[in-house]
């Protein structure tokens, strides 16, 4: 060995001697020794410098649905409440959905009784638990893209003598509009064989005529499990700073009076209360922003929001977040997220949301997010109402609707119960 190449490896031991050392050191420090690495990173840096949640199908924030399935008017009808998204009943339906839709062309508005008709052949009624939801958000549930405009309360297919199949949205308003499709009736008839009666009817098949008339009425209801509500362990100031691109490090922060933690970053506030609720301002747009569009188009709007919601639960703990309500505003819109527990919904007592995101321009401008983690106690689930009792009560109130749902009065413990 020269003694040129001597001195070039020396040199290269002590530098790798030096390096190990000083990691050593490093991870001596408190404020690393609090940060978890991982393989499956909750935030990843894009080529712009924007912080991302891990990609996932925008059908996954899609909250639950109630479904009633009819064989023919002789054997009855299946009805099934809060079903998730993954839920096997489910994933049998929504590809017929999927080609409905796609191949819509609509034939106008139509009557109660031509829609109850139509109902009484083979078909599938899937109400949606959050409430109307627009046409364009519902067709990204399913995967498709709309050609038209609606807003989407609840929406069958139905299968009559002509042997085609139709497609029947309901809007908020109490409005019934009809499509036809290119949908083979017979994949429609062979899904609807695979449920069994079970009991189930539309409320108009009751005597309580008060309730509102497409709602689904199950004859028996399995009481759901009793949940503890906590913030979670894993949720920390540091992931949350990290997820809205915020420096983790950084020192521009104080304390309010009341107890809220407070960080600026101009032009970008973020407040921390003591509970945990979390509300971020933002006066800018631009690299300053993470979560903005390309357009301002509602499919945009959707991603950018779920990536934000992922971002604020994934690798904390914190349970899922789904989408609730879209309200539209001169300058953007509002989009409202809830949490569910196995398709059954959760409130809070004061009727706020778990996630409330509001989009200027193009740009989340504002949110406002209470982290909560909810999990099923080993105890037994406390009983519901019987369902016929559940439904006289509902009929008190003109127009109401019926399902189940937890409420979270910050006691740190829910038990489900009947909701109208």
């Amino acid at each position: 060995m020269t003694g040129k190449r001597l001195r070039n490896w020396l040199q290269n031991g002590v530098l790798v001697l030096l390096c190990a050392l000083t990691l050593l050191q490093l991870a001596q420090l408190p404020l690393l020794q609090n940060i978890r690495l991982s393989s499956n990173r909750l935030f990843s840096q894009s080529d712009g410098g924007e912080v991302q949640a891990e990609s996932a199908p925008l059908s996954a924030m899609f909250p639950a649905v109630n479904l009633m399935a009819t064989v023919d008017s002789e054997h009855g009808r299946c009805g099934q409440l809060c079903l998730s998204a993954d839920s096997a009943a489910l994933q049998a339906v929504i590809p017929l959905f999927k080609e409905a839709i796609g191949s819509a062309t609509e034939t106008g508005q139509v009557a109660d009784e031509t829609f109850r008709a139509a109902l009484n052949y083979p078909g599938l009624f899937l109400e949606l638990t959050s409430g109307p939801l627009p046409l364009e958000v519902v067709a990204a549930w399913l995967g498709e893209t709309a050609a038209f405009s609606r807003e989407v309360r609840a929406m069958a297919l139905t299968t009559g003598e002509d042997d085609v199949t139709s497609l029947y949205l309901l809007d908020g308003e109490g409005r019934i509009f009809r499509y036809g499709t290119a949908l083979y009736p017979p994949a429609v008839r062979s899904v609807c064989e695979g449920f069994l009666a079970n009991g189930g009817v539309f409320s108009y098949e009751t005597g309580y005529v008060a309730l509102a008339p497409y709602t689904v009425l199950a004859q028996e209801v399995a009481a759901p499990a009793v949940l503890s509500s906590e913030r979670p362990a894993g949720y920390s100031a540091y992931n949350l700073l990290s997820a809205l691109g915020f420096n983790a490090h950084t020192f521009s922060r104080y304390t309010e009076s009341g107890g809220a933690e407070v960080v600026e970053e101009s032009p970008r506030t973020l407040r921390i209360a003591p509970d945990g609720t979390v509300t971020l301002t933002n006066r800018g747009t631009g690299a300053s922003n993470p979560y903005q569009t390309s357009s301002q188009g509602l499919p945009e709007v959707l991603a950018t929001a779920w990536r934000l919601a992922m971002a604020l639960t994934e690798g904390t703990g914190a349970s899922p977040l789904f989408l609730q309500a879209v309200e539209e505003t001169e300058s953007g819109c509002v989009l409202r997220f809830r949490y569910q527990v196995d398709g059954v919904p959760v409130f809070f007592a004061d009727g706020g949301d778990a996630l409330s995101v509001v989009f200027q321009n193009g740009a989340v401008s504002s949110f406002t997010y209470r982290c909560r983690a909810y999990e099923p106690l080993e105890e037994e689930p406390a009983p519901l109402l019987p369902t016929d009792m559940a439904q006289a009560i509902a009929a008190a109130y003109p127009d109401a609707a019926l399902s189940i749902g937890y409420v979270d009065d910050g006691s740190g413990r829910t038990a489900a119960q009947w909701r109208r």
